[in-house]
C-alpha cells in the first residue's frame, strides 16, 4: 500500500442550487455542513480523521463602500489550524467560531479553500489496520457554487500496485469501504459528482478505480510521480 504526494483520484460534489459570487455568513455555515456530513462518513468507514485544517492564502474580503457592499481577494498567507478529537458534528461550530475571531472588525473575511486533513486506516493483505496520514482529504471551495473535493492520495483501492504487481487482498478490504462511503456522501449532500474517468494513475469507473491498462487489457506500468515506467 502506497501513500503518494500526488492526488490519485478525486470526486467532486458541486451544489448549483444557489449561484452566486458573493461570500457571506450563510453560504460559509453551507459549505462547512457539506464537509461536516462528508467528514462524519469518512470518519465511520475509517478513511478520515481530521486533526489539522488548512485555509488557502486566498481570501475573500467583504468591504462596505457607502451602502454597497463589495468583496475582493486578499492575500493572508496560507495558515493551518490544528483541530482536536471531537465530535465530527462538532466541526462546523468549532470552525466557524475560529473564524469569527480571526475576523474581528476587519468586517467578513473568507478563505477561497478549505482542506481537512488527518490520518484514515488502510487494510493490508492480512486484513489488519494501519493508520496512515493523508488516506483521503476533503478540499472545499467557493466557486459560483459550493465544492466539496474528496481526494485520495492512496493505491490501495486498486487491483494492482502502480508498477502492475497483483494485490487482490488489499483491493478487496479497501476498494468497497471507498466505494460505499462516496455513494454515502453523494445522498448527504443530494448531487452527483463531476468525474474525471481517467488520470496519470489510473482509472475511474464511478466510485470504483482500476489500473491503467494498454488496449489488450495489460496494466501500464507507472511510477509515483504519475510517469509511464520503461
Amino acid at each position: 500500500m502506497v501513500i503518494l504526494d500526488l492526488p490519485v483520484a478525486d470526486w467532486w460534489f458541486e451544489d448549483r442550487t444557489k449561484i452566486t459570487t458573493f461570500v457571506e455568513p450563510e453560504r460559509m455555515r453551507s459549505l462547512i455542513d457539506m464537509c461536516e456530513k462528508s467528514i462524519s462518513i469518512l470518519k465511520r468507514y475509517e478513511l478520515l480523521s481530521p486533526s489539522k485544517i488548512i485555509l488557502s492564502e486566498n481570501w475573500i474580503f467583504n468591504e462596505k463602500v457607502g451602502e454597497q457592499v463589495k468583496q475582493r481577494r486578499v492575500q493572508e498567507g496560507d495558515i493551518s489550524i490544528d483541530y482536536p478529537s471531537l465530535n465530527e458534528n462538532e466541526l462546523a461550530t468549532y470552525f466557524l467560531d475560529w473564524l469569527k475571531k480571526e475576523q474581528g472588525a476587519t468586517g467578513y473575511v473568507y478563505p477561497c479553500s478549505i482542506q481537512f486533513v488527518g490520518e484514515g486506516t488502510l487494510i493490508n493483505q492480512d486484513g489488519v489496520k494501519q493508520g496512515f496520514q493523508n488516506v483521503v482529504s476533503i478540499e472545499a471551495r467557493f466557486t459560483e457554487a459550493l465544492v466539496v473535493d474528496v481526494i485520495t492520495y492512496s493505491t490501495a483501492w486498486l487491483p494492482n500496485t502502480l508498477a502492475g504487481e497483483p494485490q487482490q487482498e488489499i483491493y478487496e478490504w479497501n476498494a468497497p469501504r471507498l466505494e460505499k462511503a462516496l455513494y454515502e456522501i453523494e445522498a448527504a449532500l443530494g448531487v452527483e459528482p463531476i468525474i474525471d474517468d481517467a488520470n496519470e494513475f489510473c482509472h475511474i469507473n464511478g466510485y470504483r478505480l482500476d489500473n491503467a491498462r494498454d488496449i489488450d487489457g495489460e496494466v501500464i506500468p507507472i511510477d509515483e510521480k504519475g510517469r509511464i515506467i520503461g
